[in-house]
């Protein structure tokens, strides 16, 4: 009877036990019948033990089954929406970039001489006879249009070499076809056998759609070129690498902030130096503390200026629509001779009477002024203030908060292990022959230099010098060359 004790007392306390769901623990009566050996009913219940976790198991194991169906096609069905929900996105967004164009007010009948005033970048590349395509990338909610080139106006091949093209401060892809065929860096590279991509930062007006945020809002304008390398070109490239295989040698080309981007990409992802090929800095601007533009004067200010102009609830710095966005009306026509035009570009990027195109004049300023974010140029302030190249600066407080120190962190230029090669010119007034030199001392390795061959040569010469050819792009098309070549034979050395 001590054997079976603790039974008759767990019916006793518990009766539930009994129920139908734990039929398994015997009825106290069953015990004082003529029983069976002490073995047996150990097995016996043994048994339904085994029976029931068995079937307990089984019935689990559906229903696992069921609900991991049931939550990947909802998974499924989800991912469905929101790819549908992108292409929409991206689709509207190509639309938006595509049809856009600039027509300034007033008479506008002397501009038609001239369409590539008024038309978009995929209009002025078709009308010159080039293919012209448009890929949408997504990155944090932006949409970013990207323009390519992918081969010359005779060879319909899309050629392997690749080259990737970074626009500067205020600008868009038609930085790099402004100056038209023979002499446009774009146009050049293609006809040389190159696959051409040109980025548009975000918040300019070819990559103004986000996917959440409203273009007027301050989460919308919350960035500056630090983003763009941290997040966009990196997508960019993957894109690309994507599109035309993992193997794909791909350039970069930057000419002004595009500097910038590249450098601080290739500090803060330095995965990337093995992924490019080579790098070509066009007018660099990563040192600034020996600027000589009369915009050095407005550093000290900038922040000031960017609050103001928050606390009235724009963000953008300088839209289209302002005063000074629409300064481009000013300079049409009869007017493009005026000295307050050509005053414009040369008293802030340095005076080049001789390359000076004035009929691109109309043109450059119907393009430029795409949108960028007063953040943008408040780091480019700090810069020029600190004199180092570092993340954006928000105060001690905030420092310390995002950085874990008073001071915002430099980017680490010893990560650059990317072959660079540095174009420079003495009458750049925003990139000195000092701040060049001294980036090049920041490097691990010395990199390639090249002072374009004309005294007077400056900030935007590098886009629509006359003598563009002879002066810049050969030297561009025999470093490419000079840098395929070179990869080619360290990795037959490798192999």
């Amino acid at each position: 009877m001590d054997v079976f004790l603790p039974l008759v007392l767990l019916s006793a306390v518990t009766p539930h036990v009994t129920s139908k769901s734990w039929s398994f623990v015997p009825a106290i009566h069953d015990l004082f019948k003529e029983p069976p050996s002490i073995t047996n009913f150990f097995e016996e219940q043994g048994d339904k033990v085994k029976t029931f976790v068995t079937t307990s198991y089984n019935d689990a194991v559906k229903m696992k089954d069921s609900v991991e169906s049931y939550v990947e096609q909802q998974q499924n069905v989800f991912v469905n929406e929101m790819n549908n929900y992108y292409e929409d996105i991206k689709e509207s967004g190509r639309k938006v970039a595509d049809t856009w164009s600039y027509v300034p007010e007033g008479d506008t009948a002397s501009l038609l001489d001239n369409p590539d005033v008024v038309l978009t970048v995929p209009g002025i590349i078709s009308r010159h006879g080039y293919i012209c395509e448009t890929h949408t990338i997504i990155s944090q909610g932006y949409v970013l249009n990207v323009h390519r080139i992918p081969h010359s106006r005779t060879n319909t091949k899309v050629p392997s070499k690749t080259v990737f093209l970074q626009h500067g401060l205020f600008a868009s892809s038609a930085d790099w076809i402004i100056n038209g065929p023979g002499k446009g860096l774009a146009y050049v590279l293609a006809d040389a056998g190159y696959d051409v991509w040109m980025a548009n930062i975000r918040g300019n007006r070819y990559s103004k759609e986000h996917i959440w945020y409203k273009s007027d809002s301050k989460s919308y304008w919350n960035f500056s070129w630090h983003d763009v390398a941290l997040y966009d070109v990196p997508e960019i490239i993957q894109y690309i690498l994507k599109t035309k295989g993992e193997g794909t040698k791909i350039t970069y080309i930057g000419h002004s902030m595009g500097t910038t981007i590249l450098f601080a990409m290739l500090s803060m992802k330095p995965e990337y130096n093995n992924i490019l090929t080579a790098g070509f800095a066009l007018a660099p601007v990563v040192y600034l503390s020996d600027m000589k533009s009369p915009l050095k004067s407005l550093a000290p200010i900038a922040g000031n200026l960017a609050s103001m102009d928050m606390l009235q609830g724009t963000y953008e710095f300088i839209p289209k629509n302002s005063p000074l966005g629409k300064i481009s009306n000013t300079c049409n026509g009869q007017n493009v001779d005026s000295l307050v035009c050509k005053n414009i570009v040369f008293y802030l990027c340095g005076f080049n009477e001789k390359q000076y195109n004035k009929t691109l004049l109309p043109v450059f300023l119907a393009h430029i002024g795409t949108g960028t974010s007063w953040k943008t140029a408040v780091h480019f302030s700090q810069e020029i203030l600190s004199g180092k190249f570092q993340y954006f600066d928000y105060g001690a407080f905030y420092n310390s908060k995002i950085y874990g120190s008073d001071s915002p962190p430099e980017y680490d230029l010893k990560k650059v292990t990317l072959p660079i090669k540095l174009f420079w010119s003495q009458n750049d007034l925003l990139s000195s022959e000092r701040d060049v030199k001294m980036l090049s001392t920041k490097l691990p390795t010395k990199p390639d230099m090249f002072l374009v061959p004309d005294a007077q040569f400056n900030h935007l010469d590098y886009l629509w010098a006359i003598d563009a050819p002879r002066l810049l792009n050969n030297e561009v098309l025999n470093s490419l060359n000079t840098y395929m070549n070179k990869d080619n034979y360290l990795f037959s050395i490798r192999f």
